[in-house]
């Protein structure tokens, strides 16, 4: 099973701080390797494109985020090594809001979901491990569904992130 992991707070972080390198986490398989990312200094500029790129071989793009202000605002993107895309993502404003989508590297989404002023928002869908579910400023709200071979086993309520009693059901078990 694919997972992706990245930190864009630590990236954020790291960039706000002018620390070198900073490191994209993909998860393969299992297997999470950290990859060291480095960036050119921060502009003093209206609108920029930060990119970082890949130390092994800085020929490589790892990462490009578009800032405004001195903040970040509007695409975040996340590359594999290979060039294919790992994740896509909007800021607005200094924190991530819009779409989250991650992508296995071949290409299919394993994430998609939104976020609202820095807090997941609304439906995400996590398919490699069979889970649709919605947030509400950041908790889990409302119906989770879990699935096995596209079936559905296990159904989950929950309120401002909390499982409310009673709340979970099983199926076919």
């Amino acid at each position: 099973m694919l997972r992706k992991l990245l930190f864009p707070a630590a990236l954020l972080l790291g960039t706000l701080l002018h620390a070198q390198p900073d490191s994209l986490y993909i998860t393969e398989n299992g297997t999470t390797v950290a990859y060291a990312v480095t960036y050119a200094p921060l502009q003093d500029v209206e609108r920029y494109r930060l990119i970082g790129k890949y130390a092994f071989d800085t020929s490589r793009v790892a990462v490009q985020l578009d800032y405004k202000r001195g903040k970040p605002s509007g695409i975040y993107r996340a590359f594999y090594p290979d060039g294919k895309q790992l994740i896509f993502a909007v800021y607005g404003w200094g924190s991530l809001h819009g779409d989250w989508t991650e992508y296995d590297p071949t290409g299919r989404i394993t994430v998609k979901g939104q976020y609202r002023m820095g807090k997941r928002d609304g439906t995400w869908a996590f398919r490699d491990q069979g889970i649709v579910g919605h947030y509400k400023e950041g908790r889990k709200n409302g119906s989770w569904k879990y699935f096995q071979n596209g079936k559905l086993v296990k159904k989950e309520k929950w309120r401002k992130g909390e499982i409310k009693k009673g709340g979970t059901f099983l199926f076919g078990l």
